[in-house]
């Protein structure tokens, strides 16, 4: 149990670094990157998925790792047969879609859920650092123009 334990903080420090990197990369690359404004939302998307992709591998090598070497636990359901099982369950896991025909048994049931957890919680930062970069960059061109909106009524007293 305490490897266990030891793995998932582990791999949660880590995918907080990188995702923390990454995003920090797109922050000071966006004023420097010379194309349009929506090239410059395209890169800040393209590094956050790059972030989470390789997040998630680094979950599916915890996985490999987990059950060929430190026998923490054993897969149910369609068998994992290659790499790229891994893969499958760690993105399965990692978005907290759980489809469910590979579940964990033993203390991955563990690690499963902390990267479910670690996995809503970096979207989530991904998601409010393109609303902010969008915030910034995106033009918004007649957005405070109210001469078209309807006007208040004024209530009789």
């Amino acid at each position: 149990m305490i490897i266990t334990v030891t793995l998932a903080a582990t791999l949660v420090a880590a995918t907080i670094v990188i995702h923390y990197k990454a995003l920090r990369m797109a922050s000071s690359l966006l004023p420097r990157f010379p194309f349009n404004l929506e090239a410059r939302i395209v890169l800040v998307i393209l590094l956050a998925f790059l972030a989470h992709m390789v997040e998630i591998v680094l979950y599916a090598l915890a996985y490999a790792l987990s059950v060929i070497f430190l026998e923490l636990g054993t897969f149910g359901g369609v068998p994992i047969e290659s790499p790229l099982d891994y893969l499958y369950f760690s993105i399965v896991s990692y978005t907290s879609l759980g489809l469910g025909d590979v579940f964990p048994g033993g203390h991955l049931r563990f690690l499963t859920g902390v990267e479910a957890l670690n996995g809503l919680l970096l979207i989530a930062w991904s998601g409010s650092f393109t609303y902010l970069a969008m915030g910034r960059l995106w033009p918004w061109e007649g957005c405070n123009d109210t001469t078209n909106l309807p006007q208040p009524h004024s209530v009789p007293k």
